[in-house]
């Protein structure tokens, strides 16, 4: 499939991307809408990827931490920006592209841009919640650093914590040390 089927009319479902290029893009769907959004800032994905690392040192066996791992939500489907979920191995062959649901996902962490700041904070939260996803941390990172932590209860997140230098936030297996400094570089 190229661009120009981009433009077809009727709603997509999130098993249609295979079909879309890997190009560099995150493609998402929202109420059969396709979101296409440019690749993130290069800022944004280092503070990604030293999350993920820092997460990943402390994950115990069967826990992966990833980058922009495809989470499917039923016709839908969103890409958090770090994830963590509870795997036991590679899928079998032929599972198919998105064979992970979200019921693998045990933490979803946002990483907020000018360009994504309401859809990070507001619409997000909700489809997540929706899935009953436990952990939900979003980083804010204008003016300064700083991660909040959210667990689900009952169908909404509250306040679980809160880091702006070193401290602890709740992951799935218990509590991970997080250094904000590290994020930074």
């Amino acid at each position: 499939m190229d661009a120009s089927s981009l433009d077809r009319a009727g709603p997509w479902a999130f098993a249609d991307l295979v079909e879309l290029p890997d190009d560099g893009r995150r493609y998402e769907v929202v109420d059969g809408l396709l979101v296409v959004s440019p690749p993130p800032s290069q800022a944004h994905q280092l503070v990604s990827n030293r999350l993920r690392q820092q997460l990943g040192e402390q994950a115990p066996p069967g826990w992966e931490v990833v980058v922009e791992f495809a989470l499917p939500l039923g016709t839908d489907g969103r890409v958090p920006d770090v994830s963590v979920l509870h795997m036991p191995g590679l899928p079998p062959a032929g599972a198919g592209r998105y064979p992970y649901g979200a019921e693998h996902f045990a933490l979803v962490v946002e990483v907020v841009s000018p360009a994504s700041r309401k859809t990070d904070r507001f619409a997000k939260p909700g489809e997540y919640a929706e899935a009953g996803i436990a952990l939900l941390w979003r980083v804010e990172t204008d003016p300064e650093i700083v991660l909040l932590a959210f667990r689900l209860t009952g169908e909404v997140y509250a306040p679980a914590g809160e880091v702006r230098g070193r401290g602890w936030l709740p992951v799935p297996w218990g509590f991970a040390e997080i250094d904000v400094p590290r994020l930074r570089g």
